[in-house]
């Protein structure tokens, strides 16, 4: 095996850490292109566990960043609101975790290959979650 990374040594993503980079950078700064190395890998494990339903059933750590990092660039494409929570079907949070997963597997890529895509990959992204925002109201 030629690429390897020991987990232990990345230390932890979680929501609070998100909520520390919005906090002192924006919102933009839990785009895949804005993270760091650490978090970027962190998250990417994350989605992983998200979509193979590995801790759904309880033993998940609600900590982990994951998933309020999909709620909340679903809330910034556009989705719905209905006062403090987000209105978002299972399906369309299922295609947006695909969509995150992939956008931050290809950021880690392009930092191992050193290259970079034409477009930064946070734009696409957010383009990519306004359009499932788009169908899933048009579908409503």
């Amino acid at each position: 095996m030629m690429l390897r990374l020991e987990k232990a040594t990345l230390g932890k993503f979680g929501a609070q850490d998100m909520m520390g980079l919005i906090t002192s950078r924006g919102w933009e700064a839990i785009l895949p292109d804005a993270l760091d190395d650490n978090h970027l890998l962190l998250v990417s494990d994350q989605f992983r566990d998200l979509l193979s339903g590995v801790g759904w059933n309880g033993d998940h750590d609600p900590a982990r960043a994951a998933l309020p990092l999909t709620l909340l660039l679903l809330s910034k494409a556009g989705a719905k609101r209905s006062g403090d929570s987000l209105e978002v079907g299972l399906e369309t949070l299922q295609e947006a975790l695909c969509l995150l997963s992939t956008a931050v597997d290809r950021e880690i890529v392009n930092r191992m290959l050193q290259r970079q895509d034409a477009a930064p990959i946070g734009t696409g992204l957010i383009q990519g979650l306004q359009m499932l925002v788009q169908h899933a109201i048009e579908q409503n």
